[in-house]
């Protein structure tokens, strides 16, 4: 019904736009009073219990993995920041905050930044936290290995040692030429082998957080969701059942837990946008971060609607032209610039619910980054909507109605994806290509992703650092290997040759000059959207933020 109505809303908007009683009695007085003082005890035992202060919210993924150095999606991120730390937090404008950390410096002749910690740290088990346990995290992290490419892609890049160590996958223990060191209980540093603008910025994420050897094994990550374990954030895991729910409690330990008003948070699984919604409007989840887009215009959610200030993110197509492609029309980039063309995003958004959720990206690169002259995505646009452009690149490239190109295009189970991929179905056919459309579980595919298993697909990438961290997602080293999606030495050194860049103004051109060569010449991706979150908060609570990259902030909360 749902498909039908896409299909004829798409129609419409094509064609106009070518779119108790006391007793007297001394013995009854008597157990009176103590029935009295029972009652007062019951009260005051059911205040302290009301007192607590808990929310309840939910996650469409199972728990896959809550280890640091293997999270590498949003579900996942916004469950374990609440329960991490790290030298730096996030802030919801986008700057960062001193967390875990006191101070630090970078020495440009060395290339090294040196790390120090705040005093009398703690786990919330009482052990003491140190650098060491900093520079585990690291190593342990690169020890992964090339499988790890996505979440540690920044460390094996830029960190002396660690690309050898990673392709090794070594044992912290025989890390000793990767240049991440302990000088003292409180002070770390990190020597890199070239120049990176923004690498400290990497220390407010999940990879770089620190762990401890006696929980955090090597090389494996069932601990993460087989159990509970020690915290050094704001919270701290309670108790999990990895396809049910996972409990997290206040941490008492945390430096700054005076400022941490929540005393108890609660995820459960539930994967069906649906259902979340379902579950706020009865009562059962005081805040749904997952909920059908068209939430954002109904009137009966109204005064619920969170909507970040700011949200850096893309959501775009990606192609499969790496060693795994299956399709080598695809390989043309007369197909992919087709592809392009054909797709109106007006009309797409315009069918698409969720309103002024939904923002329209011709670039690569999201709204709400410096550029030259303003905001970095505002300066400069790619492919217009041109169907007869398009159609006549797939009749050069040898296709016609009677010569039609069929491929499959991956997505996850998610309405908003699911229509996304209805419309991309119906505009496509527009110029002889016939997509066949195949839904997965949102927690296994970026693992489809990563490893080349697919054709096309939908992907989204939400960061908060840097343009260039966008772009190095697709570098080949920052792919695993053998199933890069793309693998262009040009795009490689352009990209490269950024992270070299000191000059503001040189530096900002070369990111126009990299996305010149990724989307405009070679059509590697379509572009499509910024989907800000739409999030439904209860009117009794408050305090609930999120970063500009959209990781949710549960532990200021008051309900």
């Amino acid at each position: 019904m749902r498909k039908s109505l896409i299909a004829l809303l798409l129609a419409m908007l094509m064609c106009f736009s070518l779119l108790a009683g006391c007793s007297g009695d001394k013995e009854e007085a008597t157990t009176e009073s103590e029935t009295n003082a029972e009652v007062s005890t019951e009260t005051t035992e059911k205040t302290e219990e009301a007192a607590v202060n808990e929310i309840t919210t939910a996650t469409n993924t199972s728990f896959a993995t809550l280890d640091p150095a293997l999270i590498s999606t949003t579900a996942m991120g916004n469950v374990y920041s609440n329960a991490s730390a790290n030298f730096f937090r996030a802030q919801a404008d986008g700057t960062l905050a001193l967390d875990l950390g006191d101070s630090y410096t970078f020495d440009d002749e060395t290339l090294t930044y040196t790390f120090t910690l705040k005093e009398g740290l703690k786990w919330s088990d009482g052990e003491p936290l140190t650098a060491e346990h900093y520079v585990y995290a690291i190593k342990r992290a690169i020890g992964y290995g090339p499988d790890n490419a996505y979440a540690a892609r920044n460390l094996v890049s830029f960190i002396v040692g660690a690309s050898e160590a990673a392709d090794a996958q070594m044992d912290v223990a025989d890390m000793e030429n990767v240049g991440v060191k302990a000088i003292d209980d409180r002070t770390f540093t990190v020597e890199l082998n070239t120049v990176h603008p923004f690498f400290y910025k990497f220390f407010s994420g999940n990879t770089t957080s620190p762990v401890r050897p006696d929980f955090a094994v090597e090389h494996e990550s069932a601990w993460s969701v087989n159990g509970t374990y020690p915290s050094c954030g704001p919270m701290v895991m309670e108790s999990i059942s990895p396809e049910e729910q996972a409990v997290f409690v206040k941490n008492d330990n945390y430096w700054n837990a005076e400022e941490v008003t929540l005393d108890k948070l609660t995820v459960l699984v539930m994967p069906d946008q649906s259902a979340q919604l379902n579950a706020f409007k009865a009562g059962q989840l005081d805040i749904a971060v997952n909920v059908p887009s068209e939430t954002a215009s109904n009137s009966q959610y109204a005064n619920s609607l969170f909507k970040a200030e700011k949200y850096t993110s893309n959501y775009f197509i990606l192609f499969n032209t790496g060693a795994k492609n299956t399709v080598p029309e695809l390989k043309d980039v007369r197909v992919r610039k087709a592809m392009n063309m054909a797709i109106d995003k007006d009309t797409m958004l315009a069918v698409l619910s969720g309103g002024d959720y939904n923002v329209k990206l011709d670039g690569f690169i999201p709204y709400g980054f410096e550029g030259a002259n303003g905001d970095f995505r505002a300066e400069k646009g790619y492919f217009p909507y041109d169907l007869d452009g398009a159609k006549k690149l797939m009749e050069e490239a040898g296709y016609s109605e009677s010569n039609r190109l069929s491929f499959e295009y991956l997505y996850s189970n998610n309405q908003f994806h699911a229509d996304v991929a209805q419309m991309l179905q119906q505009m496509w056919s527009q110029i002889y290509i016939d997509i066949e459309l195949k839904s997965v579980e949102g927690g296994v595919f970026y693992d489809f992703v990563d490893n080349g298993e697919f054709t096309t697909c939908r992907y989204a990438n939400s960061d908060s650092s840097d343009p260039l961290n966008f772009f190095k997602i697709f570098t080949s080293d920052a792919q695993i290997e053998g199933c890069q999606a793309i693998n262009d030495a040009t795009y490689d050194a352009l990209v490269a040759e950024a992270y070299t860049l000191t000059d503001r103004a040189e530096y900002i051109a070369k990111l126009h000059e990299i996305e010149d060569y990724m989307v405009g010449e070679m059509a590697y991706v379509v572009p499509l959207l910024t989907q800000t979150p739409v999030v439904l908060v209860s009117e009794n609570v408050e305090g609930f933020w999120t970063t500009v990259s959209g990781t949710t902030q549960y532990f200021n909360i008051v309900k």
